[in-house]
């Protein structure tokens, strides 16, 4: 029996996953599990290939905010794909169903969401 070796997920299979209609919050935990336990190539070659679009608008302006987040926060350089004009909401979006979360989502909100329009807590991006 030959052993497969486990392949990091990157964005763009995190985006493949999306659109095979899993789970998108469970496709991003599994990429921030993988990209927090990566080393810095490693975390380079899951956030530069480009993702195809989702077929959301949202987490399509989602996965470049994650991308550009990481990046700056890694020292890396952000993706040029990240930062195309189709990776930004026309209309605010707060992912969570609570709406009593909105103002802390407004406040807490990393920047490279803020600007895309996303709303999130600083609980977002953390991962046990």
């Amino acid at each position: 029996m030959a052993v497969v070796a486990y392949k990091q997920l990157s964005l763009r299979r995190t985006a493949e996953r999306m659109r095979e209609e899993e789970d998108p919050w469970l496709c991003v935990r599994e990429f921030l599990d993988d990209f927090y336990a990566a080393d810095g190539a490693g975390r380079v070659r899951m956030i530069l290939e480009r993702p195809e679009r989702v077929g959301d608008p949202r987490f399509d302006a989602y996965l470049g905010a994650l991308a550009e987040h990481m990046a700056i926060h890694y020292g890396l350089s952000v993706p040029a794909w990240a930062v195309e004009p189709d990776r930004f909401l026309d209309r605010w979006w707060f992912p969570t169903t609570f709406k009593s979360l909105h103002a802390i989502a407004l406040v807490q909100s990393p920047a490279s969401f803020r600007r895309r329009g996303i709303f999130v807590d600083d609980t977002e991006l953390k991962r046990c």
